[in-house]
């Protein structure tokens, strides 16, 4: 009797997994930091193989066609517990733990604090502040993984590689997110340095074997340039990318225990200055709800169309739903601004005088000639979000929503330069007039700026919907 579920080849990949933003894949609460990374035995950083994995089908499924669904199954796996005459199928696609390589630089962690924003007042919530730890950018991570083809399937090779070039072409576009934030700019990653090795049963068994040991590496890969990757599914995502200046200062606050430096200095990475992705949300979620209330009759703090766009969890735990947010807005670097030092005080508001033992000192940006960008993703957007986030920009552009801390004082508004939308395969590009006289003024062409007004239309008529309901 011949077995069809016997092992006839095997395919190795081997790479390097680079991290090119910071990522959290957290164990939870820890003593000290509401969320802690999750380590090996030494203390290093690792990327769990279920988490990753789950990720990658996730991102997988979303973007490209299901051809073959047995063959999906035999490659993913699948559980089909509540349906009759069928079985749990086990994955034959094998990822191991992804450890860091050799030599690692020594500021492998960062602590980070966050603040949850009441949308109603604009302040910090009570007792919303949270500290949370996240992984440095631009480690190497190692990646392996294995496919083991049966007997049963080996007429579809063809379709299991077809998976496989996916998986490699969305990984080395860094495309995949992984772990916790990513809705705020964390988790991407590029892999790089790839091999492919096939070993064939039982001809190649002894070298498999050797492989193992360490002994042995086959000097041809296996070559996937005339595999084809699995269909796209219609991709309606909009891409955002703005750019502005600071009109004159900004500062996103990083405390610090240095008593050489300043009380308040703005958040840095790398020993650069950024724009945190949790920062630009908050604000922009916050606007957000601020423009639809201000339209609407009645209030929509509890509207399941924002909630699901800008993702919501009910922290009293009084409800299961969870919306996870369809808006990703990457963190960005903060180019050629001036870091200077300045010394306040507090007023009495009584007598008008300073308050005793109230002076400090914080350093924000200053004006130069910078470029920040705000890169906003909406994962299937639909036209009416794309208005609201019109919207939102535009009160960006028009000096009206400050970014960062110590707004009371002028601090945070940005200028806009230039943005481009990308939607449905077309690009549309709001522009800034070059004439001194006009300096806010924005040019759009006559194509742009029909396509864009629908999208504000489209939104007008979302909220005469709400205001129906």
């Amino acid at each position: 009797m011949i077995d069809n579920s016997k092992l006839i080849s095997t395919i190795i990949i081997k790479g390097v997994l680079e991290n090119t933003s910071p990522f959290v894949i957290g164990t939870g609460k820890g003593d000290i930091i509401d969320i802690e990374i999750i380590k090996d035995e030494i203390g290093n950083p690792y990327i769990p193989a279920t988490s990753f994995v789950g990720a990658l089908r996730h991102h997988i499924s979303k973007n490209f066609k299901e051809e073959d669904k047995e063959i999906w199954e035999y490659f993913w796996g699948s559980k089909n517990r509540n349906q009759e005459n069928t079985f749990d199928v086990q994955s034959h696609f094998m990822v191991s733990d992804l450890k860091i390589m050799d030599n690692p630089k020594e500021d492998l962690i960062t602590v980070r604090d966050g603040v949850a924003i009441d949308e109603k007042k604009g302040i910090a919530k009570e007792k919303a502040k949270y500290d949370y730890e996240i992984v440095n950018k631009d480690l190497e991570f190692e990646f392996k993984a294995e496919i083991k083809i049966r007997e049963n399937f080996k007429d579809k090779e063809i379709e299991i590689l077809k998976i496989l070039k996916t998986i490699l072409t969305e990984l080395e576009a860094g495309k995949a997110q992984f772990g916790a934030f990513t809705t705020k700019g964390f988790g991407r990653f590029n892999l790089k340095n790839v091999r492919i090795l096939k070993f064939d049963f039982p001809k190649d068994g002894v070298n498999y074997l050797k492989f193992l040991q360490h002994e042995y590496l086959p000097e041809d890969k296996l070559d996937l340039s005339k595999i084809d990757i699995l269909p796209k599914k219609d991709n309606t995502d909009c891409i955002i990318n703005a750019y502005f200046s600071i009109k004159s200062s900004l500062i996103i606050s990083s405390y610090t225990t240095d008593p050489d430096e300043p009380d308040k200095v703005h958040i840095k990475y790398n020993g650069k200055e950024v724009l945190t992705g949790t920062s630009l949300k908050g604000a922009i979620r916050s606007r957000a709800f601020k423009i639809v209330n201000t339209l609407c009759k009645n209030n929509q703090e509890e509207n399941d169309d924002l909630k699901k766009l800008f993702g919501w969890a009910d922290t009293e735990n009084k409800e299961k739903t969870k919306y996870k947010s369809r808006i990703i807005i990457d963190e960005s670097k903060v180019k050629n601004v001036i870091e200077k030092e300045q010394t306040r005080i507090k007023i009495d508001r009584f007598t008008g005088g300073t308050i005793s033992g109230a002076l400090f000192q914080s350093k924000p940006l200053w004006h130069n000639d910078e470029n920040v960008q705000l890169k906003i993703k909406i994962k299937d957007a639909k036209d009416w979000e794309i208005g609201l986030l019109l919207l939102v920009l535009k009160d960006l552009w028009n000096e009206d929503l400050p970014i960062g801390g110590e707004k009371n004082i002028g601090r945070g508004i940005l200028k806009g330069k230039n943005i481009e939308i990308e939607y449905k395969g077309k690009k549309h590009i709001i522009g800034k007039s070059t004439n001194d006289d006009e300096t806010n003024k924005i040019v759009v062409n006559d194509s742009d700026k029909q396509i864009l007004e629908g999208f504000v239309e489209e939104f007008s008529k979302k909220v005469r919907d709400w205001d129906v309901r």
